[in-house]
């Protein structure tokens, strides 16, 4: 199985400027989305960019293809799913032809070899036509809906008993660290998610790091130095 490795990593950043080449514990941003697709033979990097910048170090990192996203899809309001169909179009074209497709957003950096190569693993050995990775949400007992200054427990079967384990096995959040998917689904669905076909891989990484803002920036700076770089 050939699976195309999308990274999509647009100049344009509003929260955060230059965030996809913003110095993480060291590297660019971009550079652990880079070096975790190139772990396997069968993966195939790939960096969809309108920035001449950031194509020119995705190249120096060895990334072969000359692709730049056109402006018309590279707004604050594109989707992704746009860029990626756009691009497996532009490789078919060059005769490079994949089976799937996995999003390895730049904005979570911390991912664990492991699951990486599991995620993958699984995905073929189950012959799935979408996964996505979640983490569990501890927090959930305690979560509230809040509408016109009104409020009530977001889930309803919550009971008196203040130990949030039993909570432990039933709620989940997308993490944005993988989304695997075949070229078919995607083409079929425009997305990479499909509630009745999509299945899950539960990741160990928690708390689950997507970067928007300095904040978040900093915070998983602090959990890849000193929880994951072993």
């Amino acid at each position: 199985m050939k699976i195309l490795a999308f990274i999509p990593a647009r100049s344009g950043s509003k929260r955060l400027k230059n965030k996809n080449l913003k110095i993480f514990n060291g590297k660019p941003l971009i550079y652990y989305s880079l070096m975790i697709g190139r772990k396997t033979r069968t993966i195939t990097p790939f960096v969809s960019t309108d920035s001449i910048k950031i194509l020119n170090y995705a190249k120096k990192q060895g990334i072969k293809f000359n692709y730049l996203r056109p402006k018309s899809i590279s707004r604050d309001s594109s989707k992704v799913i746009d860029a990626v169909l756009h691009a497996l179009e532009w490789l078919k074209k060059k005769n490079f032809n994949f089976d799937a497709v996995m999003l390895l957003q730049p904005t979570s950096p911390i991912r664990l070899k492991k699951e990486f190569k599991n995620i993958i693993s699984e995905f073929k050995k189950r012959n799935l036509q979408s996964i996505v990775s979640v983490v569990a949400h501890k927090e959930i007992p305690d979560t509230i809906l809040l509408k016109k200054k009104k409020w009530k427990y977001l889930t309803k079967d919550r009971n008196r008993s203040p130990n949030r384990q039993i909570y432990s096995n039933k709620f989940f959040t997308i993490d944005g660290s993988y989304y695997l998917s075949r070229v078919s689904f995607l083409q079929k669905n425009k997305s990479f998610i499909n509630k009745n076909t999509t299945q899950v891989f539960i990741s160990s990484v928690y708390p689950m790091v997507d970067i928007n803002n300095i904040l978040d920036f900093n915070i998983a700076e602090f959990l890849n130095k000193k929880i994951y770089r072993k």
